[in-house]
């Protein structure tokens, strides 16, 4: 520091008043007020920083024949809790669907079967199970009885939440008694199907854009589609929609198994394919999935029958490659992205039925 005042202090300082007086020179010879305005600089955009990895749940069947499992990884990928359902009580599964009702609050489906118990909630913080007997009151075991829910969708509506099954979507109330009721949402006999026609639903994910709140809704089989479902005046309005087959990358011989939408809006869609598996990346316009965006591709590199689908950080998305076994993390770039490091093999992987990344506590 020493050396840079004595080299150079006397040089800098001698520069500032010189361009100090050829700065009043200009102003005096000058003195009409028409000197040049000084240029505002243009504005750089800058990239958003990347957000700390978060916890995430993993659901499968369990390995030694027992009942439904659920996994915890941290944000560092290590498995940190198993909660093995079957200790519970709920000797039956598998869970096919997750949703946070809340920071602690992990409310699952289970496919119970005929008069048994199909939804509840797991304390994550205590790992106990709870509301067990949801699942038992009639309405609900009339709604999804041989029914599988695959998905949980809630503030859609205030008080509801949206579970999606294969044929559509039901809408299950809270009770003022602390109970639950299910009502149809959406299916192939509703209204708004003649736009948004439908076969086998595989997924379901609420997604805003455009001042619009809705529903996506994955379909496949004679109605490869994914459907974008409103409300108006309190009944489900299609509000548009994209068919595989108008690509450019996907075919109407692609399933779109799961959809999700990452803290910058952008839409993801992952796609299995016998052949071109691929990871989707869209614009949400509040009607329509616009400007598409092949993010990641391949068999060798997805598997034919990728499954699950979540946002570990804003920049890095998780995926369940059920073929080996193992969940792959995929670094998002702005033409495309690739897969890191992160390459976590896990048992519970290869019969993975849900995942699920854990909101902040």
């Amino acid at each position: 520091m020493s050396i840079f005042k004595s080299r150079y202090l006397p040089s800098l300082v001698a520069l500032g008043f010189v361009a100090s007086a050829i700065s009043c020179g200009k102003e005096s010879s000058k003195g009409d007020g028409n000197s040049s305005p000084t240029p505002t600089p243009t504005p750089v955009a800058t990239e958003a920083p990347e957000t700390n990895a978060v916890s995430f749940w993993l659901a499968a069947n369990s390995k030694d024949g027992g009942g439904p499992v659920a996994v915890r990884f941290d944000g560092g990928g290590r498995l940190s809790l198993t909660v093995d359902l079957f200790e519970a009580g709920l000797d039956f599964g598998p869970i096919t669907a997750f949703h946070f009702l809340d920071a602690s609050t992990l409310m699952f489906f289970v496919d119970a079967g005929t008069d048994k118990e199909t939804l509840g909630t797991l304390d994550v913080k205590s790992a106990l199970v709870k509301n067990k007997a949801w699942g038992a009151e009639s309405s609900i075991k009339a709604a999804f009885k041989s029914q599988r829910a695959k998905s949980l969708v809630t503030g859609f509506q205030s008080g509801v939440l949206h579970a999606q099954i294969g044929t559509g979507i039901k809408s299950i109330r809270y009770n003022s008694d602390g109970g639950l009721s299910a009502d149809e949402f959406f299916s192939s006999s509703s209204p708004a199907a003649t736009g948004c026609s439908i076969d086998s639903v595989n997924h379901s994910a609420l997604i805003q854009g455009g001042n619009t709140s809705a529903i996506a809704l994955l379909s496949s089989g004679t109605a490869p589609r994914i459907n974008i479902l409103t409300l108006s005046s309190g009944a489900v309005t299609c509000k548009g929609g994209l068919n595989y087959g108008d690509g450019p990358d996907t075919t109407p011989q692609h399933k779109a198994v799961n959809v999700m939408q990452n803290s910058d809006g952008k839409v993801y869609v992952l796609y299995q394919h016998e052949t071109n598996p691929l990871l989707m990346r869209y614009e949400f316009d509040g009607t329509n999935l616009i400007n598409p965006t092949k993010i990641y591709s391949g068999v060798n590199n997805m598997g034919k029958t990728p499954l699950g689908l979540i946002a570990r950080t804003n920049k890095r998305l998780l995926i369940g490659r059920t073929d080996i076994g193992a969940l792959i993390e995929i670094q998002l770039k702005p033409d495309g992205g690739e897969q890191t490091d992160f390459y976590k093999r896990t048992s519970f992987a290869k019969d993975l039925t849900a995942l699920i990344a854990e909101p902040p506590q």
